[in-house]
């Protein structure tokens, strides 16, 4: 059942948002601190759309979470203290979010000090050098002791050689020091070296794989765990240090919603990243068939998410009758002998749970844990543990979100990307630092990474994009493909702006929160008026969408015509997954209806068929995937 929201306040401040006439969905890319995008953007899309779906990855689920919270206190100032969040991010207040435990605090300091170098290799290198001298004074002097006692020596011998008119033995006094002041280098260096190696495989493993677990330091104000978790129940209007918002309460009081995404009024989805699996999943987890350790989450969610999680229902598990419910309760007894407990439903996760998961940017922030069953034949129940982390390790501009052939709403997309030349004066006004499809024979052009043919940053460049296309690829795909191009807008951004900047100044946070909302004003410029030949850009969106669809159906039919043919299974006897007697009716009229489409594409002259799917370019295909 759903929580009841905070009282309705100032409902004048609110008006602007106050029943929009229009539903859209929205999918934001992550980006780190590049979330500072999204809230003014959120707020100008909800003036005129209300939002029924929202996801995104790692900073974008941070995103979607808002507009997710905003919408559902929509009537109690959601969307104005969206609007109140890159003013609240100023002053440094993003940077004091990250907090490290006591044993990776170094790691933390080195980081802080190279993000605020000046641009440049060398310029990062000498701070990192910097901070690290500066946090482990002993350990450089002691690396460097020997060196110095032998440089000591040798320029004592040279003294002595000076002074009693020896000059023969100048040269090696002189050769000792040379060599000391090398070994003084090579001590120090090796030194830190071995402390740096001590932190990145004990301590950072120890504190979950990253350096900061989430929570703010006791005296050190709040983390960003604690910081996002009292803010997406602000904007959702919960009383604060009450329960969290949740799924459930998202999605509205029919039970059908469980079941049926349509059914929900607000679907917020996001994604994460199981590392132990290789794969990601779509957050809400469907299911609770996961576990996770309640003195290790203590760490890394704030008690009053805690408390939500241990007051669950235990699981569809204890619900369901028969064999299932048996293997449920084997499974939670076993887990309660390991101090673990089941994950919540779908409906009662703590909305903050699935953002915490997205965002685990990898190093930076830690991991989160959690347990499966190991189901293997002939074993005995053993749970193994699985490490999630960023959503946009696998999916970082989830796109196939609210994927539809024919869409009944639009979903916009806000991209992020960079400059061609970070160097020029970018314009003020922040209209003309974005990028969007204007007409059909345009669109946003595939991202560009610039690679360096000589040197190290050759090498560094390679990798760095070889990283970035594994993670990338498939979203990148999609941004230039018709009806998926004409709903995204490239928000463009420096170096300094964004990503891994969490020292940014007050004028780029205010630039960026600007920027998010020029976006938004450009996306429902396009889709609410006549830009292409008198129609408006939903009404041409959807007509490209259809005709898109059409272009990949002759080959997805003929594809399945020359299968089917060779498909000689009695539907009554088959070899597994049985058909059930009330469905093979549907089965036979579906079959029938794709050989039927097929057929016609069959007939069809070769000119009709070669016309029909020769454009929109570039061209796509259908095929069944995964659902994650």
């Amino acid at each position: 059942m759903a929580r009841t929201r905070g009282e309705t306040i100032d409902k004048a401040g609110a008006d602007r948002w106050a029943d929009p006439p229009r539903q859209c969905d929205l999918v934001m890319k992550g980006g780190i601190t590049s979330g500072v995008v999204y809230p003014l953007a959120i707020a100008r899309f909800a003036e005129e759309y209300r939002l029924r779906g929202v996801g995104g990855s790692s900073a974008g689920a941070i995103g979607a979470a808002l507009a997710g919270a905003a919408e559902f206190g929509r009537e109690t100032g959601g969307f104005r203290t969206l609007t109140e969040i890159p003013e609240r991010l100023r002053g440094g207040r993003l940077e004091a979010l990250f907090q490290a435990q006591p044993s990776t605090e170094p790691l933390l300091r080195v980081l802080f000090a190279v993000l605020r170098a000046r641009p440049g290799a060398a310029a990062k290198v000498r701070a990192a050098v910097g901070a690290l001298v500066a946090r482990f004074p002993g350990r450089s002097a002691l690396g460097a002791l020997a060196g110095v006692l032998l440089f000591v020596l040798g320029v004592a011998g040279v003294v002595v050689a000076v002074l009693g008119e020896q000059w023969f033995q100048v040269a090696p006094g002189a050769a000792l020091a040379l060599a000391a002041l090398a070994l003084v280098v090579v001590g120090w260096a090796l030194a830190l070296a071995a402390r740096m190696v001590d932190l990145l495989t004990v301590a950072v493993p120890q504190n979950l794989f990253g350096i900061c677990r989430g929570l703010g330091a006791e005296g050190g104000g709040p983390g960003f765990t604690d910081w996002l978790s009292d803010l997406i129940d602000e904007v959702a209007g919960l009383p604060s240090g009450g329960p969290p918002l949740t799924f459930g309460q998202l999605w509205g009081d029919d039970e059908a919603a469980s079941r049926d995404r349509r059914a929900r009024d607000i679907d917020l989805r996001l994604i994460t990243t199981c590392l132990s699996r290789g794969r990601p999943y779509e957050m809400p987890l469907e299911g609770s068939n996961f576990f996770f350790d309640p003195d290790e989450w203590a760490t890394l969610f704030p008690p009053n998410v805690m408390a939500s999680l241990l007051a669950a229902p235990a699981g569809c598990a204890e619900a369901e009758e028969g064999a299932t419910a048996a293997k449920g309760r084997r499974e939670n007894q076993a887990a309660k002998q390991r101090g673990l407990v089941r994950l919540p439903e779908a409906r009662d996760l703590p909305v903050i749970v699935a953002v915490r998961m997205s965002l685990s940017f990898p190093l930076l922030i830690s991991a989160i844990p959690l347990h499966a069953v190991r189901r293997r034949r002939g074993e005995k129940l053993q749970f193994e543990k699985l490490w999630f982390t960023d959503g946009g390790m696998c999916s970082n501009f989830p796109l196939h979100l609210f994927e539809s052939p024919l869409p009944t709403r639009p979903t916009f997309a806000i991209n992020l990307g960079s400059f061609r030349d970070d160097a020029e004066q970018h314009p003020t006004d922040e209209s003309e630092n974005i990028v969007f499809a204007t007409r059909n024979s345009s669109g946003i052009h595939p991202p560009y990474q610039p690679i360096a043919e000589q040197g190290v940053g050759a090498l560094v460049d390679f990798a760095g994009t070889m990283l970035d296309t594994s993670r990338n690829w498939q979203d990148n795909s999609y941004v230039t493909m018709p009806g998926y191009r004409d709903r995204i807008v490239r928000v463009q951004q420096t170096s300094d702006q964004g990503g891994l900047n969490l020292n940014m100044s007050d004028d780029a946070i205010e630039r960026l929160a600007r920027r998010g909302e020029a976006a938004a004003s450009a996306l429902i410029d396009q889709f609410t008026k006549p830009h292409y030949r008198g129609f408006d850009g939903w009404a041409n969106h959807r007509w490209v969408r259809y005709r898109a669809l059409m272009a990949t159906l002759p080959e997805f039919l003929g594809a399945y015509r020359r299968g089917r043919a060779e498909l000689h299974i009695d539907p009554t006897d088959p070899p597994g997954f049985d058909l059930p007697a009330s469905s093979r009716a549907l089965a036979g009229r579906l079959s029938g209806a794709l050989t039927h489409g097929a057929e016609a594409v069959a007939a069809a002259p070769d000119a009709a068929v070669e016309s029909l799917t020769e454009s929109p370019k570039p061209r796509g295909s259908l095929r069944r995937v995964a659902r994650i």
